[in-house]
């Protein structure tokens, strides 16, 4: 899975712990960290490529039936996604708690 947010980078200009050379709370991507709308399309766009290793792990268990594919293409393709999706609902489970979190918080 790649890095939504941007805080993971090869940039040279970047400060100790993550924060850019822009300062705390800018990404080294340049991103504006306030913006939801860049988290929303990079989540979705990781939903959307977990579904892809699901249904091309299907595709190769079908594949393999019709002897088109190997058991090792099965294995590979089936662990790839049962992988991409435990990282996605690990990802889940995080925001419900912080979701949890910030709703606890007496103001």
């Amino acid at each position: 899975m790649s890095d939504p947010l941007g805080l993971v980078s090869n940039n040279s200009n970047q400060g100790v712990a993550g924060i850019g050379a822009k300062g705390p709370g800018v990404p080294a991507n340049g991103r504006n960290a306030t913006g939801g709308a860049d988290f929303k399309t990079d989540l979705m766009n990781q939903i959307a490529e977990v579904d892809r290793l699901q249904q091309n792990a299907e595709q190769v268990k079908i594949d393999a039936v019709t002897g088109e594919a190997s058991l090792d293409q099965v294995i590979v393709a089936t662990e790839t996604a049962d992988t991409a999706f435990r990282m996605l609902l690990a990802v889940r489970n995080k925001l419900v708690d912080a979701y949890d979190e910030v709703k606890n918080v007496r103001v």
